[in-house]
């Protein structure tokens, strides 16, 4: 009990007078619960200006506390790691055996942070070096309960251990957590996703928390396909200028500009990522995705390059863009190669799809014919039907082909209908940034407007190789509809023509 009350950090124990400034001392120990990333360095910096002289084996455990706390913040905000874990392994050597300072250490090592935008180099990387076996994570928890670092440092480290390696597979923190200090409330909240209420009154309770934001913006990335991206924008924005060294939320940050189809700043945002942390996978991806869409072409194929060089598990990804742009260059053999190392990966109905363009584009037509066939199976892929057509036009199978181009008709009618849909309820929105909402519609209408305009030929196209094919009763109602654009008017005619003139037509 001695080792206790000379470290101060029984509850049920009187440690000994502290010779030091007690309202330092008690701001130290206040803005330790309030738990922020500055209200943390604000405690250290007070406990090392206390720990001095004759009160350092009182308080010198307090600025270890803090140094463990500081080391796993920087680990759940993808910061570069500061002279805390440093500090904290000197430290341990002075403090008395009994607390076994250097287990508490190997504890924060164990425990890599998953931040939001990581890189899977990182996460792949830390589960290698520090991977704990359902044995030691067991007897982990046990050792934790009986912990002399104080309360609120022992249960921190707790929450941080059980949402790293989840008890059960679904991490739920005790309710005690969310209703205590912000530092607690904090660290329950960011282990599971879905809490922004819990992260809003932690803000609310300590404007400093601006680490919030960041976590905040991950929920709303994660529901933006349905519900947009809400004001992920501007909470990343605030996250990213006070922790502008995180290649996570840099990284984040481009993915939400990624989201909303602004492809300069989403490519300045992964190139500073990548310059951050050149192994970051996601980012050089999220940068390849955004020099193709922007025609850099031959950049997009280096970047893919790269990427092949810097993550295995990235293959997939790596030669499917590299196919595309090698595409997009009429490099065929070069963009065939890559896509059949991509459908090594996986199968996926992507894949199989640009093989299909790939293999009809070099005339190869019954593995086109397979893959478009296999695609369109596996993913309503109008782009697909359309090809597939193709493939059988180019085969002069007449009715087969306009069965295709009817099937691709109908593809680009549904979806331009589910995207008006989409748009009727965007512009109901009175929730979202007018900037991006207004992006948001002109895209939306965009995919309409084409999907209109495909379809409508889609139309022409089916109805010209049924005539082929004999079959006039199914290709009358599909002119008419092809006569909805205008700008098939003269097509319409000439087709319109043909039937009339051809025998038997009813």
């Amino acid at each position: 009990m001695l080792v206790v009350v000379a470290l101060g950090m029984a509850g049920c124990a009187r440690p000994p007078a502290v010779r030091a400034d007690p309202a330092r001392l008690a701001r130290a120990d206040a803005e330790l619960l309030q738990g922020c990333y500055d209200c943390l360095v604000a405690a250290r910096t007070d406990y090392r200006a206390l720990a001095a002289g004759a009160n350092r084996p009182v308080l010198l455990s307090r600025v270890f506390e803090a140094d463990l706390l500081l080391a796993l913040r920087e680990k759940e905000l993808d910061l570069p790691a500061s002279d805390a874990i440093a500090e904290a392994r000197r430290i341990a050597a002075e403090l008395p055996l009994e607390l076994e300072a250097a287990r508490y250490v190997a504890l924060v090592d164990a425990i890599s942070g998953d931040p939001p935008g990581e890189s899977r180099n990182e996460v792949l990387a830390s589960a290698a070096a520090h991977a704990l076996s359902p044995d030691e994570r067991a007897e982990l928890r046990t050792w934790l309960s009986r912990s002399l670092l104080r309360p609120p440092i022992r249960d921190y480290l707790r929450l941080a251990l059980d949402c790293a390696y989840p008890v059960t597979g679904s991490v739920r923190p005790p309710e005690a957590a969310r209703g205590a200090s912000p530092l607690l409330a904090y660290r329950a909240a960011i282990c599971e996703l879905g809490l922004v209420s819990a992260l809003s009154a932690v803000r609310d309770r300590e404007p400093r928390f601006i680490e919030t934001s960041y976590f905040i913006a991950n929920i709303e990335l994660a529901t933006a396909m349905l519900d947009g991206p809400g004001h992920a924008g501007e909470h990343l924005a605030e996250a990213l200028a006070r922790f502008p060294a995180s290649p996570a939320i840099t990284y984040l940050s481009g993915a939400h500009d990624l989201l909303v189809e602004d492809y300069p700043e989403a490519l300045r945002r992964f190139d500073r990522a990548l310059a951050l942390l050149p192994a970051h996978d996601r980012a050089l991806l999220g940068r390849i995705i955004c020099l193709t869409n922007l025609g850099r072409h031959q950049d997009a194929i280096a970047a893919a390059t790269r990427l092949l060089r810097i993550n295995e598990d990235s293959r997939g990804d790596a030669y499917y863009w590299r196919a595309r742009n090698h595409r997009a260059l009429h490099q065929l053999a070069d963009a065939r190669r890559d896509i059949a190392a991509a459908r090594a990966v996986a199968a996926t109905a992507d894949i199989l799809s640009l093989a299909g363009f790939i293999e009809y584009e070099q005339a190869d037509l019954d593995p086109a014919q397979a893959d478009l066939t296999a695609a369109i199976g596996m993913a309503s892929d109008c782009t697909a039907r359309w090809y597939l057509a193709l493939v059988h036009h180019q085969r002069k199978r007449w009715l087969a082909a306009g069965q295709a181009f009817d099937d691709a008709r109908a593809c680009y009618r549904d979806r331009a209908g589910d995207t008006a849909t989409r748009l009727q309820a965007l512009q109901a929105r009175a929730d979202l940034d007018p900037a991006y909402r207004e992006r948001a519609a002109a895209g939306l209408q965009g995919s309409i407007d084409a999907d209109r305009k495909q379809q409508h030929l889609a139309e022409l196209m089916a109805a010209s190789h049924l005539v082929a094919g004999g079959d006039l009763v199914a290709a009358r109602p599909l002119v008419d509809l092809a006569a909805e654009d205008p700008a098939l008017a003269d097509q319409v005619t000439k087709l319109r023509t043909r039937l009339d003139a051809t025998p038997h037509a009813p």
